[in-house]
This record gives C-alpha cells, sequence and structure tokens, in this order.
C-alpha cells in the first residue's frame, strides 16, 4: 500500500509579491493547505502563525530580522521557519535567534517566471533541527530540482562572486557606454551578437527593481571584497593598455584561459546554449 506524501500546512509571510504568488500555487497544485499574509497588511497575528506548521518568509532580505523579531515569539517548538532570500547568513542568523522551533534557509536560484521545476537549482542550508529537513528535501527531490546544500557563509561568497560581480559589473558597463555616447536605438544593432548578448543581460536585470540589486550587494558581506578584487583586476588591464603593454595583455588573457580550460568548466556551460556563439565570431 502506497503511503501518501506528508503535507503539513504552510503559510507564506510575503505571499502577495510575485515569489510568494508562485510559491503559493506550486504548493497548493502539490496538495498543501497554504496561508498567505503580507506585510502590507500589518502585524501578523498568533493564530496566523501558530495554524501553520511551516512558515515561508518571501520577503526582501533587508525584512527578515524586523518581520522575525515580530513573529518570533508566536513561533512554535514542533514547527519549522525558513525563507527563500537571495542571501543566507543574515536571514538564517534572525531566524536562528527569534524562532522557538526548527529553522532552514533555502535559496532558489530562479525566478517567479519558471514554468518547470526539473533541473532547477536550490540552495539549502540547515540551520537547526533534522525532522522538517527530512521533509524538505523529500519535497525538492519530488520536483526534481537540483539541491545543492552548504554552509550560510559558503552561500553568501559564491552569490558575491556570481551575482553581486554580475548586478555591478553590468551596471558599470552601462554607466561607462553612458559616458562614452554609446546610443542603444542606433548602435546596438551593429554591435554583434556576442555584445547584444551582454546588452539583453543587462536589459533584463533593468527590469527588475533596483531595489532588489542594491539590497543584495549591501547586505552581503562578501560583496565589498568581490568589488575589490574586481577593482583590482581592472586595473590590471587598463594598466596595460595604458602603458601599450602587449605582453602583458596576452599574459593576463592566457592566465584566465587556462583558469577556465578544459574539465574545469564543468556542465554549467553546456546548459546555457544561447550564450555561446558561433566559433570564429570575434564581434
Amino acid at each position: 500500500m502506497e503511503v501518501a506524501p506528508f503535507r503539513p500546512s504552510i503559510g507564506i509571510i510575503g505571499g502577495r509579491g510575485r515569489m510568494g504568488r508562485w510559491l503559493e500555487r506550486r504548493l497548493r497544485h502539490s496538495g498543501h493547505a497554504v496561508s498567505i499574509a503580507d506585510l502590507s497588511e500589518g502585524p501578523l497575528g498568533a493564530g496566523f502563525v501558530q495554524a501553520c506548521q511551516v512558515l515561508i518568509l518571501a520577503v526582501p532580505v533587508a525584512a527578515v530580522e524586523k518581520v522575525m523579531a515580530a513573529i518570533g515569539p508566536l513561533t512554535r517548538p514542533e514547527h519549522l521557519v525558513m525563507d527563500i532570500a537571495s542571501l543566507k547568513a543574515g536571514p538564517l542568523a534572525s531566524m536562528l535567534a527569534h524562532a522557538k522551533g526548527e529553522v532552514i534557509g533555502t535559496h532558489p536560484l530562479f525566478g517567479p517566471a519558471t514554468r518547470s521545476l526539473a533541473g532547477q537549482l536550490v540552495f539549502v542550508c540547515p540551520g537547526r533541527g533534522s525532522r522538517w529537513l527530512g521533509w524538505l528535501m523529500n519535497l525538492l527531490k519530488e520536483g526534481r530540482m537540483q539541491v545543492v546544500q552548504m554552509e550560510a557563509e559558503r552561500h553568501d561568497r559564491l552569490m558575491a562572486q556570481v551575482q553581486t560581480l554580475r548586478h555591478l559589473l553590468l551596471v558599470g558597463l552601462g554607466r561607462a557606454l553612458m559616458r562614452l555616447g554609446f546610443d542603444p536605438a542606433q548602435d546596438l544593432e551593429r554591435s554583434g551578437p556576442w555584445f547584444q548578448g551582454i546588452m539583453g543581460m543587462l536589459a533584463h536585470q533593468l527590469r527588475q527593481p533596483p531595489e532588489l540589486y542594491a539590497d543584495l550587494a549591501l547586505h552581503n558581506p562578501a560583496g565589498p571584497e568581490a568589488m575589490r578584487v574586481l577593482g583590482q583586476s581592472l586595473a590590471e588591464v587598463t594598466g596595460c593598455l595604458a602603458s601599450g603593454d602587449r605582453g602583458g595583455l596576452v599574459r593576463l588573457m592566457e592566465e584566465v584561459g587556462s583558469f577556465l580550460r578544459g574539465d574545469k568548466l564543468g556542465p554549467g556551460l553546456d546548459a546555457a546554449p544561447h550564450l555561446v556563439y558561433k566559433t570564429g565570431d570575434a564581434s
């Protein structure tokens, strides 16, 4: 006889945001009873908090501490509090400090436009307890998701490299193009597919709320160091260019090429064919 999967009652705080609404639809589809609350609706009552076996925080990184300070005394020892913020050390510390029960930090590395969960990447950072961790891992397995479990500090260092650097590098590129007199209306169509691909990433980023990216940069303790190293690296390239050091430029390119050569790339780039253009295109 097949045993039905465990389906606890779930409350989503921030449930009227884009990711909160997406979560609600997904969880209801999988058979969970879901209640939602939003920060715009005023303080959360004990009835909502205690009725939900699992509380999911779908709020901005900057709001997690305030939310947890408010609901922490209302939580129950046998229940779970988890979050889906893009940073983990700060939110996890807030949940551990205020929640009475088990705590898990998660970071789905995708947005609410995602249609299929299969193969999507989600980070899991255990905080306290193991009972609810088993439930969560089974739920993610049902969705055929790619789960990466790691410590919160390691996660944030990685996000400083793959998110903060990318977000702010694109902003810096946009600022430089503004100052150099680049005309998107005329010049973009003459720029070639490589550059158009980069500009497409910048355009996608600019369609999101700028506050989102500002908070991710400012609240990641590993962000300043990542940007400092990026500045040093750009200064190396600029120095070679300013001094006409062809050999130095070649050496820098060869060192980066060696760093990324062969099996070091892994399968990641194979999953993003839209970023790879035809061989020999030097645009």
